[in-house]
């Protein structure tokens, strides 16, 4: 029999209005207003509403009722709510503006304030508070606090951190104007009446708004017109200026190696010219990873189409190697690679005659070489699907420490149960452990040496950077792995690794613990194709151009998170204070300022 409430309990149960008690029910860890929208039911305070349902000014209850909601509970004016809620599309869709004609004036909302909800404010006020203190208790982002610790929720914060984002984002994107798009070099016609610099707008409107070519340069060609003082659609500008056919002839005249060379220099610009204004702590780590991005047409004899791994979802992709700068607060591509067409691999330098798509020594190879002028990382962190004798050879050979996961073998697996103790957490080390198999311009089997650790890890592995959970039993089809069942996780670095006692067995498992840091790459891999642009092209040119723009387009939004997150004075949070889309929707209103 369960333990009767705490006086406590009882006190705070009265104590909850009726959407305190909603938002005690529904409110978690990480939860933001989108989702929080979506369970709150205000539909009973309809009998409060002195306009009746006819009324010219009504519009909808429910929807204003929720907007004035948030912006109490974020404590900003009631006034300003036409601005947020156009800036944060997803929060508008959740109350019930579906269009953005949708969103009444602001002067709307304050009059609706005053008058329509004049009887309900305390109860919006009271309910308010008690979202924001629950929010706050259980770590998220709702309320005005932002996220932050309760000592610190209070509405100046949240004053602060709008006013660094306009600041810290015009910084950014001027700084892109000056030296990142300059590096982005699209042809055009000997005398076309448009500017290179709006065909980079153009681009920028399709990778903000995830449109297609031909939808978003309607709109953008009026926008530029505007710009350049054009007032009719007979000027020549509207038959003969940019739009998604320039811009797909403009990036067909380019090489797979011409436009990941522009992206990269582009890349490195951003974080030369903008570090030192950013304060990056330096030096950082670097993670190393291959990324798929689906592909579900007809393959046909397209080069740079491969197979997928067999846990994915689709059968077919295109696979781009990625550098990433990971740190407190960092998250930037510093380089990237197209991979997985075997005519671009250099088969010939390994022995045996089997030809290889994607060899992981010489991706390494590739992207050290691209990020090595100016990029000096303490450890660069790879995923299993590198480890290999060629990948250490290749760090190796660049004077460059790594950690990664190593595979379980008949090697490894019985060091791993004769030395590493699941149960009491002991972890294993062992000095110069042979590696073996083809290395570049050597032999079959070519004997290398690496530090190999052992640590007790979880079934799923997840907190090692795996990221795949035990396969399914092979009679039933689920997973059989067993919370008590820890199998222990092996790794290779040539860092210094001992385990002689227990300071070194700590430092040791310091070092292989921030392995972790890479954990957000997947993430980050997501966030940057809701920055791409969709394109039913077949043609590989245009796919690489679209997916390297968006690798700019995310490194300009983390770092106008980092400058923000430096401005608050404030710990570093992994998750970003801005979110992508308040991020893509500022700039979409901005847009004049890119070029």
């Amino acid at each position: 029999m369960s333990d009767p409430p705490s006086v406590d309990d009882l006190d705070l149960e009265r104590a909850l209005g009726h959407l305190g008690k909603q938002a005690d029910d529904v409110i978690e860890a990480e939860m933001e207003w989108p989702e929080f929208a979506t369970e709150l039911d205000v539909s009973r305070y309809r009998r409060d509403d002195p306009y009746a349902e006819w009324h010219p000014e009504t519009n909808d209850f429910a929807s204003m009722f929720l907007a004035v909601l948030w912006a109490e509970t974020e404590d900003e004016s009631v006034t300003g709510l036409e601005d947020r809620l156009t800036d944060n599309p997803k929060i508008a869709e959740a109350f019930g503006f579906d269009e953005p004609d949708d969103i009444p004036h602001g002067d709307t909302f304050a009059l609706a304030w005053r008058k329509r909800f004049d009887e309900l404010q305390e109860t919006i006020g009271t309910a308010a508070d008690d979202i924001d203190r629950i929010a706050t208790e259980r770590g998220s982002p709702i309320g005005g606090h932002t996220g932050l610790d309760t000592e610190e929720t209070s509405g100046s914060s949240k004053r602060t951190e709008q006013r660094l984002l306009r600041q810290k984002t015009k910084e950014v994107l001027d700084k892109m104007s000056d030296v990142v798009f300059p590096a982005l070099d699209l042809p055009r016609a000997e005398k076309a009446i448009y500017d290179e610099e709006d065909l980079l707008e153009l681009m920028t409107v399709m990778g903000i708004n995830g449109s297609a070519a031909h939808g978003a340069s309607d709109t953008n060609s009026d926008r530029i017109a505007a710009q350049k003082d054009i007032d009719t659609y007979d000027d020549p500008f509207y038959e003969d200026g940019p739009t998604g056919q320039t811009l797909l002839d403009a990036v067909r005249e380019l090489s797979v190696t011409g436009i990941t060379d522009m992206v990269n220099r582009a890349a490195e610009r951003a974080l030369t010219r903008i570090k030192p204004h950013a304060e990056f702590p330096d030096p950082v780590f670097m993670a190393i990873d291959i990324t798929y991005v689906a592909y579900y047409g007809d393959r046909g004899e397209m080069d740079w189409v491969t197979g997928t791994p067999a846990n994915k979802e689709y059968s077919w992709c295109h696979k781009f190697a990625t550098a990433t700068l990971v740190g407190d607060g960092v998250h930037m591509v510093v380089g990237m690679l197209p991979v997985g067409n075997p005519e671009e691999v250099d088969n010939e330098a390994y022995p045996g005659d089997e030809e290889k798509t994607v060899i992981h020594g010489d991706v390494v190879r590739e992207l050290v070489d691209i990020t090595s002028q100016y990029v000096t990382p303490r450890c660069v962190y790879a995923d299993r699907a590198f480890a290999s004798a060629d990948t250490i050879a290749a760090f190796e050979e660049n004077n460059l420490r790594y950690m990664m996961p190593a595979p379980r073998n008949d090697r490894t697996t019985p060091w791993l149960e004769r030395n590493v103790d699941v149960e009491r957490g002991i972890i294993a080390t062992e000095q110069d452990w042979a590696v073996y198999g083809p290395v570049k311009d050597g032999v079959s089997n070519e004997r290398v040496t690496t530090n190999l650790v052992g640590m007790p890890g979880d079934p799923d592995e997840e907190q090692y950077g795996f990221g795949e959970k035990p396969d399914p039993d092979e009679e039933t089809g689920e997973d059989d792995g067993d919370e008590d069942d820890l199998e222990p996780v092996p790794f290779y670095t040539n860092t210094h690794v001992d385990d002689e006692i227990a300071v070194d067995r700590r430092q040791t498992r310091r070092k292989v613990e921030q392995y972790n840091r890479r954990g957000g790459i997947e993430t980050a891999y997501k966030k940057i194709k809701e920055f791409a642009a969709w394109t039913t092209s077949k043609e590989f040119e245009v796919r690489l151009w679209h997916f390297g723009f968006a690798v700019l387009l995310y490194n300009a939004w983390l770092m106008v998170d980092f400058l923000v997150q430096v401005g608050l004075d404030k710990e570093f949070r992994s998750k970003p204070r801005i979110t992508a889309d308040r991020f893509r929707s500022y700039i979409q209103r901005r847009l004049t300022r890119l070029i």
